[in-house]
């Protein structure tokens, strides 16, 4: 963030004590002094001299209300839409009608302490936007669609860059499959990691089949992304919109290293789903001895 610092030469002096007070509370400055031959610089000499700033500054006192230079300035930040501020060093001063829609500081600590607030939005806006635009550059849409396909893609620079552009972690395709879970479904562990480090619910449950990023987990077979998502929290027993438990999944498939791993961490194997049938009774089911003795173990 730039600030520019606009006064005319009789707030100079005031106009440099708020640069200081502002470059040392981390915001970068520019000084520009409007004095009576400010009428003989041309319009693009001045905006050259505005060049990167992100913010407007004027220092004004009770001679300021009619003078011309504030008038030219003030129209120049609203044409550019720059963000516009006004430092009184007259406590009496007030702005008139055409000001109103201005914010107004009196006193130097509240401009700083404002600019700080100011420059932590801005930075968020800023980065958003620089990431935005690095999506674009790689030919890729910014829309939630294109956010889903490069999750199935596996496209982690580009998920990265969506969620730096503004996008939630919890966002979903749409069907209403949370994007962690179309990670875990595409088995892109470096996704799920992403997503769950960004803030993604570990528990969020899709709308198609009602399966959490473990259900997905343990459905696909994938050891290491059960082990990831339940090393995050996730929760053993949610339950399928059929109402299957990811360890019903895991027995269904006949995937005892999972089965045994779901019971480590908690899952109940006598929950029966709406057939009536719990883990167990489908692991007897199926006769397979091994999660039998798994569950027996247990």
């Amino acid at each position: 963030m730039k600030i520019a610092v606009v006064a005319s030469p009789a707030n100079a002096s005031s106009a440099g004590s708020v640069m200081v007070m502002l470059e040392a509370s981390g915001n970068d400055t520019i000084g520009l002094k409007f004095n009576d031959s400010w009428k003989n610089e041309t319009h693009d000499r001045i905006e050259s001299l505005l060049s990167g700033t992100s913010h407007l500054l004027c220092v004004v006192d009770s001679h300021d209300s009619a003078a011309a230079w504030l008038s030219y300035v003030i129209g120049l930040a609203r044409g550019r839409e720059l963000p516009l501020l006004i430092f009184s060093v007259d406590p009496a001063w007030r702005p008139g009608p055409w000001l109103a829609d201005l914010q107004v500081f009196y006193a130097l600590d509240e401009l700083v302490g404002y600019y700080a607030v100011e420059r932590d939005a801005w930075s968020l806006k800023e980065a958003r936007r620089r990431a935005k635009a690095s999506l674009l550059e790689l030919g890729i849409s910014w829309h939630s669609e294109s956010l889903s396909q490069c999750v199935r893609d596996g496209d982690t620079k580009a998920v990265a860059l969506f969620l730096d552009s503004g996008f939630p972690p919890d966002a979903r395709d749409k069907s209403g499959v949370p994007i962690v879970c179309l990670a875990t479904r595409s088995r892109h562990r470096s996704i799920v990691e992403l997503l769950l480090d960004r803030g993604a619910n570990v528990d969020a449950q899709s709308d198609d089949r009602g399966y959490s990023p473990l259900m997905d987990a343990a459905q696909q077979g994938d050891a290491s992304l059960l082990e990831l998502v339940l090393d995050r929290g996730a929760d053993p027993n949610l339950i399928s919109k059929d109402g299957q438990t990811a360890l019903i999944l895991a027995v269904g498939r006949s995937d005892a290293p999972v089965v045994e791993r779901l019971l480590a961490s908690g899952a109940d194997p006598d929950f029966a789903d709406k057939l009536g049938l719990s883990a167990m009774k489908y692991a007897k089911l199926f006769n397979n001895q091994k999660i039998v003795e798994a569950f027996a173990s247990a």
